[in-house]
């Protein structure tokens, strides 16, 4: 389950990372441009990531100032606008992210420790997995705010 989920941890990221690359290369037009690599894909596999790179681009270049010119308020409407309701959600929970190398004895000794706030166990992994790892670190745990381990991951060795 959890090489299951480290799979698609670093599939979503591989996903985000292309949807970036082409934002940043086609601008408005990258969603084209990831639903042309999609029908031209050389497997379904591949046809089905760059659809799902078109629908990351999809979200985070909508046309926003097109809708908003044509759906923009008037001055009469502004006037009728209730005051804002907040949606209740769960408060954020404190997670620790423990960053640990090895010793010359085959021990771990921690690096260092960054603490992140995320909703879930789910969204700490996320943060994690988007956390930039120090020098010499071969593993990390995250821990919840009682010091229980929720997650851990350790680089596979390269020998």
């Amino acid at each position: 389950m959890l090489a299951w989920l480290l799979w698609r941890l670093e599939r979503i990221e591989r996903i985000h990372q292309a949807a970036r690359r082409l934002i940043g290369e086609y601008g408005d037009e990258a969603g084209a441009e990831a639903r042309r690599r999609a029908r031209d894909a050389n497997s379904a596999e591949a046809a089905q990531d760059w659809k799902r790179v078109a629908a990351v681009i999809a979200r985070r270049t909508t046309k926003r100032a097109a809708l908003d010119a044509a759906t923009a308020p008037t001055a009469v409407e502004l006037d009728q606008v209730a005051e804002p309701t907040s949606i209740a959600s769960d408060p954020p929970k404190a997670f620790r992210i423990q960053f640990f190398c090895a010793t010359p004895d085959h021990s771990e000794r921690n690096l260092t420790e960054r603490e992140i706030e995320a909703q879930d166990t789910s969204a700490a992994i996320v943060a994690a997995a988007n956390t930039e790892w120090p020098p010499r670190t071969i593993g990390l745990r995250i821990l919840d705010r009682e010091g229980r381990e929720v997650f851990a991951r350790q680089k596979a060795s390269r020998g």
